[in-house]
């Protein structure tokens, strides 16, 4: 198939099974002849061919091969009718042979799909004992053997010029009792000597025995050190088809040619399976950029879900089209201050491309998420937000920080590795990231829980400090209402003394109580008003379930019958609110009334008091201040009553302060065992290069900088350094802990509001911030005791009780049983067990930008051996100039830049980088670029073989 530049997929899965036979097989069952020549029994030929392709497609094979014994007569048939399949099937059928050898070993012999049929017959024409029966008979001649053995055939086809490169050679090797199989006690010399790297087997995979298993892979010596691939088939000669597809194998495939199946020989370990391959759920499918490095047309470039490498030589745009990948993602050097990159230093070169090259143009990428395709674009010149457009053609803005933890990918730079430990400030935030890789989604939750725990706490300050701030009130209240009854007491004796006759003094005593009543009849009213109100508002807030967001849940009979319960339960709560609410009616009925009748009798009261008044003239001034303290102590003892409401109403602040502290210090405990949790797995994910602890921050920042905030002029100097060698001392073992610390700062600032908030400390207040702050060595002068006083409010010790610590991960580095600490290991050593350890996990798409330039070329083949391995679980996307990783990796597809103009010369319009060709390592355009860019050359190659003495012989 043909591929537009950029889109050829590389190498992908398919389900095969290469030994399947026709009716013209001696050995054919469960059908009539199928004899050729008129046109009835051609059609009949066609019709069988129909049948088996179809039969094989609803198997979900998706490459077969033809292999009669010693015949290829049905070949064309089974091509033909592959070629008429549908639109949207697709069935690859590779002509082949199943040949007996002399010595009783059996060879499957495939070529080329495309390959003629003269091609075919060339090979029989090579086996001495075969005849071939006419192409219209029923059934093929007698199968007898070859007249070669197997290492003559392999002998015979290596040295023709057209079979070498057409056809593929796959001797038989099941277990000991299997029927003309390589696997002969007498074989091991012939089977080390064959020139082969796959093998295929007529049984699953699983049922070979261990001892078979070892001398096809190499591990007994004298069966050969050379590893070869499995293949298990069906061997099907039934019409109904039972063992078509019967033993799973898939195979990993860039071209459906020999080739490919040669180089999925190669890399066995990620490239065949016997179950139905796993693929990463989310992955990159696409790029799009539009930029002034593409000229006027935008580059596109699709990414296979395994290992894509990007090759070219220096200047050819491979490092721009990784930072263009990172940008669409929102994770280019522009967006360094958000989450994923916290603590790492901005990289200027890269986010000078962004700012340069963008201008005006766009990002386009096409990602698959759990099976859910989405597109997502982003503009440099609006560089905020990223469009996301879904399946159903519907779009979204989310911001940058949404989208790197929508897609979480990992993407390193050119030395980022070996790097890592060079800015000490950002070490242990960046070597958390790579070790916790792949819990990252449970940490952003917990991350995000403590922002919001961090909200709650300060919001559960400002409530508690509102509580503080109401039971002082309650408090003073409490003291004037006192005051006010004592001197109204005292009033009233005076009036006693002085001759007011009994009747009028009772009278005028009687006052406060009047006013007292009037006092209740108002709370009344007051809090009737609030419950009507709130109990309004609950009646559609009750039980308050959409059920139609779980139509689909719905089909569930117990769940439909729970949703009835809820609807009923709903209408049952609504019904008592409005119970509630008639009550509240009847209250204030009865309110009205009762408020009508003492309003009545206090206007009597009234009447008595004036005439009291009127006879006792003589001591108005007296009566004077009596009633003025009778309005002061109805007045007062009403502020008492809302003083009191407020006080009961907020006294649950006490407890949301403390569940909000829990709450946070829970969660901050909660990351650390999860880092503890990836730590534990380090060791095994390095494979023994690594270990790792969860390390606790013994010098938070958010603690130092809270504490700084705090001695805001105060005139102490290096407050920071002071402030950071407090913080460890109160972090030791020994040290009375943060806990401790901000219990009693918020003791003292509980204090302060109770005193008033006065601006200046009294003598204890003075010395509860001394003790405060006594056990870092600190010396406060009484300037500073002030000022940390005065600076102690809502905002500042919220800052201080939502600080939280970092806590991180530290590595050692383990190399020949020597432990060595991480920052001490050299930049090589750091960049290859990082880069093992990344490999072993499964966290994401891992884009790397020339990985080879963090690496001891020592070290390489087993990172290679890695990258085979992890492609089956990851998408890999890297940038490279070493031919290891791309050759020896198995790159699933490979993308090769090339540079258009020198950049000097480029006009503005003018594309400067493009893709050359893009495929798998067996698309021949492919391989030659790899060889020219990646070698040097062929002769550079052959020449360099031969100076290691490895030049081919004979």
């Amino acid at each position: 198939m043909t591929y537009e530049i950029g889109q050829h997929p590389g190498a992908t899965w398919r389900r095969i099974d290469i030994q399947c036979h026709t009716p013209r097989d001696r050995d054919w069952r469960g059908s009539s002849d199928l004899p050729g020549g008129d046109e009835a029994q051609e059609a009949a030929r066609h019709g069988w061919a129909q049948d088996f392709v179809q039969a094989a497609v609803g198997k979900g094979l998706t490459l077969v091969a033809i292999t009669d014994h010693h015949d290829v007569a049905f070949i064309p048939y089974v091509l033909r009718a592959a070629r008429a399949l549908p639109e949207g099937a697709e069935l690859v059928v590779l002509p082949g042979i199943e040949i007996t050898c002399r010595d009783a070993v059996q060879c499957l012999c495939l070529f080329d799909p495309d390959s003629a049929e003269d091609h075919w017959h060339r090979l029989l024409s090579k086996l001495p004992n075969v005849r071939v029966a006419p192409a219209d008979e029923a059934k093929t001649a007698v199968v007898q053997e070859c007249g070669l053995t197997v290492d003559a055939l392999f002998k015979a086809v290596g040295e023709d010029a057209v079979l070498s490169e057409t056809v593929v050679l796959i001797p038989h090797f099941g277990n000991e009792a299997a029927h003309k199989s390589l696997n002969d006690p007498g074989f091991a010399s012939r089977a080390k000597a064959l020139p082969c790297d796959g093998v295929y087997i007529e049984c699953h995979h699983a049922e070979l025995d261990q001892i078979t298993l070892d001398k096809i892979q190499g591990r007994i010596e004298q069966w050969g050190t050379r590893r070869r691939a499995i293949l298990a088939t069906g061997d099907n000669k039934r019409e109904s088809w039972d063992r078509l597809g019967a033993h799973e194998c898939w195979i990993k495939l860039g071209e459906t040619t020999v080739e490919a199946i040669r180089q999925a020989f190669l890399a066995d370990e990620a490239r065949i399976t016997y179950a139905a391959p796993e693929t990463p759920s989310e992955r990159i499918v696409e790029i799009e950029v539009q930029s002034t490095l593409t000229g006027q047309r935008p580059l596109r470039v699709t990414f296979n879900d395994g290992f894509t490498a990007l090759i070219g030589g220096r200047g050819s745009g491979k490092s721009s089209v990784l930072e263009y990948l990172r940008f669409g993602l929102g994770k280019a050097e522009a967006d360094i201050t958000s989450e994923e990159t916290t603590g790492r230093r901005r990289r200027e070169r890269e986010a000078k491309l962004i700012d340069d090259t963008l201008k005006g143009g766009w990002v386009r990428i096409v990602l698959e998420r759990e099976g859910v395709r989405e597109t997502w674009f982003r503009t440099g010149d609006k560089p905020e937000e990223i469009i996301v457009t879904l399946p159903d053609e519907t779009e979204e803005r989310i911001t940058v920080a949404a989208a790197q933890q929508r897609f979480p990918a990992r993407a390193f730079h050119q030395k980022e590795l070996s790097t890592t430990m060079l800015d000490p400030e950002a070490a242990a935030d960046n070597i958390t990231g790579i070790a916790a890789a792949e819990v990252i989604e449970e940490r952003r939750r917990i991350d995000q829980e403590i922002v919001n725990a961090k909200r709650a706490v300060t919001t559960a300050l400002l409530e508690i400090a509102t509580h503080w701030q109401a039971e002082l009130e309650l408090s003073q209240s409490k003291s004037t209402v006192e005051d006010l009854k004592r001197r109204h007491a005292a009033l009233s004796s005076r009036l006693q003394e002085g001759g007011v006759q009994a009747e009028d003094l009772e009278i005028l005593a009687d006052a406060p109580r009047y006013g007292r009543a009037q006092n209740f009849l108002g709370e009344v009213e007051r809090q009737i008003a609030e419950d009507r109100h709130r109990f309004s508002s609950a009646i559609p807030a009750a039980l308050l379930i959409d059920s139609a967001r779980y139509a689909v849940a719905m089909t569930f009979p117990e769940i439909e019958a729970l949703n009835g319960q809820v609807a009923a339960a709903r209408e049952k709560v609504a019904d008592s609110i409005r119970s509630a609410l008639a009550t509240l009616d009847e209250l204030d009925q009865a309110r009205a009334e009762a408020s009508a009748a003492f309003s009545e009798g206090a206007q009597q009261f009234q009447a008595r008091y004036e005439q009291a008044k009127e006879r006792q003239a003589a001591h108005s001034t007296l009566i004077a201040d009596s009633e003025r303290l009778s309005t002061q102590l109805k007045q007062a003892t009403a502020t008492e009553d809302q003083s009191a409401a407020a006080a009961a109403a907020s006294r649950p602040a006490v407890e949301r302060f403390s569940t909000a502290r829990r709450k946070l210090a829970d969660l901050v405990e909660e990351r650390h065992i999860l880092l503890r949790r990836a730590a534990d797995e380090v060791e095994e994910k390095s494979n023994g290069a690594l270990k790792a602890r969860a390390k606790r921050d013994r010098k938070p920042t958010e603690y130092i900088d809270a504490l700084c905030d705090l001695f805001e002029g105060s005139r102490f100097r290096d407050a920071e350094q002071h402030c950071a060698e407090w913080v460890a001392a109160a972090l030791q073992e020994d040290g009375p802990g943060w806990v401790t610390v901000c219990d009693a700062l918020i003791a003292i600032y509980r204090a302060k509001i109770l005193a008033g908030s006065p601006t200046e400390p009294g003598a204890e207040a003075a010395d509860a911030v001394r003790r405060a702050f006594s056990h870092g060595g600190i010396a406060l002068t009484p300037n500073q005791v002030a000022r940390i006083y005065a600076n102690l409010t809502d905002q500042t010790l919220g800052v201080v009780l939502s600080a939280t610590p970092k806590d991180s991960i530290a590595l050692t580095y383990v190399s020949e049983g020597q432990h060595i600490r991480f920052d001490e290991a050299s930049p090589g050593q750091q960049a290859s067990a990082l880069l093992r350890l990344l490999l072993r996990q499964v966290a994401g798409t891992l884009i790397i930008d020339q990985p080879e330039d963090d690496l001891d070329n020592r070290v390489m083949m087993q990172i290679v051996e890695l990258i085979r391995t992890s492609k089956t679980r990851r998408q890999l996307i890297f940038a490279t100039h070493n031919p290891n990783l791309v050759v020896n990796g198995d790159a699933d597809k490979i993308v090769t830049m090339v540079a258009t103009v020198p950049e000097d010369r480029a006009g503005t319009a003018a594309a400067r980088i493009r893709v050359e060709v893009d495929g798998a390592i067996e698309t021949p355009k492919v391989r030659e670029a790899i060889t020219r860019i990646m070698e040097g050359g062929l002769q550079a190659f052959d020449l360099r073989a031969r100076k290691y003495g490895l030049e081919a012989t004979g």
